[in-house]
């Protein structure tokens, strides 16, 4: 282990080691710094994986994931909205003291101890290793297959408020990854004459249309502009009261190792991610310190240093399960362990044996992340501020622009920018009508993996693989840790609830209640429109019910999916048709239960805001804005891809970078000019020379795609 510790040393300390580093550092603080969501950035790197060297590449990503919970502290003090999920137990005391003029010392003390706490989490997982090595060489191939689908069942089952949903979601995730040219006996599954499909669907544009461009499209409708008096009052508040802010960290050194603590017990949880540790540690904090009843939420810094610790703490646990074995911690780790495959490698075995120095790479640029992010924010606290409060309206397209380079650099074909208009509808609509992303973007990942080793265990072991103790063992871990999850999700409510905290309102997740039918539960509940409250399923609301609405059309396509692959699979060989088979079934029965559920469920059975995916962002828009707002990003965005088509990328990228900043950007003309020349030369000077880029042949100029 010394050895590979040398080796990850002279990764990092090495030119283009240290740059990445830096450079993924900034990034993913400004990243979390964007007021109301987070820039997808991690999800550009996944198109440029195929050519990057793990030793520059992985710094790179790490320092992305290690500061993205440091940088949303300066929205939630300062604006008192969430840079990301795990921000939002801050705002309760960070923007108190930014009203009251101590914004400095807000964030000097979140700074501060989301550093301690980062550097506690990298340290965890260095000491896990040792333990962790001789577990994962025993596992085999049935372990290893049970472990996946652990990783998506896990995650369908804590979604709070959508059970079934998430295991559908799933599901359909396992199918999706079954279209293609089947490896194993040379099977063409679901292509449908499309030579697209004959590889599959690339991981790039599913989780740029899935994931990212639902965030983007979300972050622009709800554009919120800052006056410059307003910004640099603001400002003002950041510089002062640092140094009362870093006292403050060092006065309740238990508070924060207690915070980091509980934040890593959460994180080792497969599936949870930050926000719920987030709230835990706020409602704990609040309960135990010396008169925390009474002042958390009215400005007191102990309110800011016990979610913060947690925050950071969280990152170093999640990469356990995602590292060790191939179950990922949340979906940033389900990103990131993509990013991994992409790059050729492989969590468990290979990953604490042949490629520990690349382990311990990821430990130490953990660890030195969250101190150089730390710096950095000290320092440069207002210049981060002026970057990060730049209006969605400029940053989004500059965005956009780049993942729909990124998505094409998947497989070279126009069917990857038309993958991602067809999964951001996807993705959007599950991101609007509660149903949980992560399933399926965790099934999308792990799906080959998962279908190899299922095949590898029912040819070696049969039935055989349901007793082997590993099997079983992981089967009960998983089963307990789903049960402990959702007791935690239910027991910081109920703290939350008791301290007078509306989680659910200070949430940016929206359940489906907005337009699902079954709205009418909290009608009824409320008494809106002269109906008592009642816990029964009356005849009018069950009348109700049996309209779909949008969330039942939803379903119902879902349902046909599972269908058409279950039928397809009878004429495929055995050996092809085994998983997707077993995967629409599963998908068939969710569903069906789900319907069931829906229908018939009790009128005091309420869905609950999901702490395991981003819903809509809170809006005071009226309806009829946000959907002006909608079909115009939407529609700049279905005409981006099809002016590529006519005219190939180096005339519509800065035409559109142009014209978005120009007309709904509302910036002026030559401001708008200058980034559609940096694209410019960006195609011709990077992907042109350095990389050779093999562009779309454009419709109307095909000499342009050469």
């Amino acid at each position: 282990m010394l050895e590979a510790s040398y080796e990850a040393l002279q990764h990092i300390a090495s030119p283009w080691g240290m740059v990445a580093l830096i450079s993924g550092t900034m990034i993913g603080m400004l990243s979390g710094a964007m007021p109301g969501g987070t820039l997808p950035t991690l999800v550009v790197l996944l198109g440029f994986a195929y050519t990057m060297d793990p030793a520059v590449a992985l710094p790179l990503a790490t320092g992305m994931i290690a500061t993205i919970n440091t940088g949303d502290t300066l929205p939630a003090v300062l604006l008192g909205i969430p840079g990301s999920a795990t921000g939002q137990a801050t705002i309760l005391d960070g923007y108190p003291m930014s009203q009251q003029g101590r914004a400095g010392e807000a964030l000097s003390a979140a700074y501060f101890t989301s550093m301690l706490g980062g550097v506690f989490g990298a340290l965890f997982l260095l000491v896990t290793i040792p333990i962790a090595r001789p577990l994962v060489l025993t596992f085999g191939s049935p372990e290893f297959f049970i472990l996946g689908m652990v990783a998506i069942s896990v995650v369908g089952v804590i979604s709070s408020g959508a059970f079934l949903k998430g295991l559908a979601s799933g599901a359909v995730g396992l199918l999706i990854t079954s279209i293609g040219f089947d490896v194993i006996n040379g099977t063409s599954r679901a292509v449908f004459g499309i030579d697209y499909l004959w590889d599959g669907i690339p991981l790039v544009p599913i989780v740029i249309g899935l994931f990212a461009v639902p965030e983007l499209i979300d972050l622009s409708i709800s554009d919120r502009p800052i006056a410059r008096g307003e910004l640099d009052e603001l400002l003002r508040k950041v510089n002062q009261g640092r140094r009362a802010g870093i006292q403050a960290v060092l006065h309740n050194i238990p508070l924060m190792l207690r915070s980091s603590g509980l934040g890593i017990l959460v994180g080792i949880l497969p599936g949870i991610g930050g926000s719920l540790a987030n709230w835990l540690t706020y409602a704990n904090a609040r309960q135990t310190v010396p008169g925390g009843a009474q002042t958390f939420g009215t400005g007191d810094v102990r309110g800011v240093i016990a979610p913060e610790s947690a925050n950071n703490s969280v990152d170093g646990a999640t990469l356990v399960p995602t590292l060790w074995f191939g179950v990922p911690g949340s979906v940033g780790m389900a990103i990131f362990l993509g990013f991994m495959i992409i790059m050729g490698l492989q969590p468990g075995p290979r990953m604490l044996g042949a490629d520990l120095d690349l382990t311990l790479t990821i430990v130490f640029s953990l660890a030195l992340a969250n101190v150089l992010g730390t710096g950095i924010a000290l320092v440069f606290s207002p210049t981060l501020a002026r970057i990060a409060f730049l209006r969605p309206g400029i940053l989004v397209p500059l965005v956009l622009a780049v993942l729909m380079i990124t998505a094409f650099q998947a497989s070279v074909s126009i069917g990857d920018l038309l993958a991602v208009l067809t999964f951001a509808a996807m993705g959007f609509f599950m991101k609007t009508h509660g149903w949980p992303r992560p399933p399926i973007i965790i099934a999308v990942v792990l799906g080959s993996t998962i279908e190899r080793f299922y095949f590898l265990a029912t040819q070696t072991y049969g039935v055989s693989m349901l007793w082997r103790p590993g099997f079983l063992g992981i089967v009960i871990v998983a089963a307990a840790t789903a049960g402990y999850t959702v007791w935690i999700q239910r027991s910081v409510a109920a703290k939350a609830t008791r301290s007078g905290i509306n989680v659910e309102n200070l949430a940016q997740t929206t359940p489906a209640q907005m337009q699902d039918p079954g709205l009418a539960d909290t009608q009824i509940r409320q008494g809106v429109g002269g109906t008592s409250s009642h816990p029964r399923l009356s005849p009018k609301l069950f009348a109700r019910r049996l309209r779909p609405g949008a969330d039942g059309l939803f379903a119902i396509f879902l349902f046909a999916v599972c269908i058409y692959f279950l039928a397809a699979s009878a004429s495929w060989v055995l050996e092809s048709a085994l998983f997707p088979m077993t995967a629409s079934i599963a998908g068939l029965v969710l569903l069906s239960s789900y319907f069931l559920n829906r229908t018939f469920r009790r009128a005091d059975r309420e869905d609950r805001a999901q702490l395991m995916d981003i819903g809509r962002i809170r809006s005071d828009l009226a309806p009829s804005v946000i959907r002006r707002r909608l079909g115009l990003k939407a529609g700049s965005l279905v005409g981006l891809v099809g002016c590529i088509w006519l005219f190939g990328f180096h005339v519509s990228i800065p035409t559109y970078v142009f014209l978005y900043l120009r007309f709904i950007g509302r910036v002026r003309w030559w401001v708008a000019a200058i980034p559609a020349v940096l694209f410019e030369a960006l195609l011709m000077g990077f992907y042109d020379r350095l990389l050779h880029t093999t562009w779309h042949t454009p419709i109307l100029f095909p000499f342009l795609g050469s």
